[in-house]
């Protein structure tokens, strides 16, 4: 199930967040459908870019490091896709998941934490950790391929 008005109201979330325009509460109420599995994933993944300790802006020492951004500009074209998360159910608000999905960071950590945990070793297994919250490339560079943004007939343009 898609919630498009939801899905929209996180990726602008998101979008703001990390330009430092709105807080981490302001990021961590954004309300989506349960339902919607995909935006579900996302909001818990977008835990990990904050503490939750007090709100803050992602700005000076809580600034979102490049890398991190990409990741999250991933998340946003995902949001604005029509796809479906196709992942197995996990939550990521629990640990620090970005890590997982860098596969530098992945490749060194994940040889014991996979041993210790089947649901995580499932989850890895499933798909591209690379292009999550995508589970295949291909399916990452269709949706970069067909934006929902200045998409259409370019003829209509002035």
């Amino acid at each position: 199930m898609i919630d498009r008005e939801g899905r929209d109201r996180l990726a602008l979330a998101l979008r703001r967040y990390v330009v430092g325009r709105i807080t981490s509460d302001d990021l961590e109420n954004v309300e989506t459908d349960w339902r919607d599995r995909g935006a579900r994933a996302v909001h818990g993944m977008s835990y990990n870019l904050y503490s939750d300790d007090w709100g803050h802006y992602a700005v000076e020492n809580h600034a979102i490091d490049p890398t991190t951004r990409r990741e999250i500009v991933r998340w946003i074209v995902f949001l604005h896709s029509d796809q479906e998360y196709l992942w197995p159910e996990y939550r990521f608000d629990r640990v620090d998941w970005l890590s997982w999905f860098r596969p530098n960071e992945w490749l060194r950590l994940a040889g014991f934490r996979m041993r210790a945990n089947s649901k995580i070793s499932q989850l890895l297994e499933a798909g591209d950790g690379d292009v999550w919250p995508f589970l295949k490339k291909q399916d990452y560079i269709r949706a970069l391929a067909a934006p929902r943004f200045l998409a259409g007939d370019s003829k209509a343009l002035p």
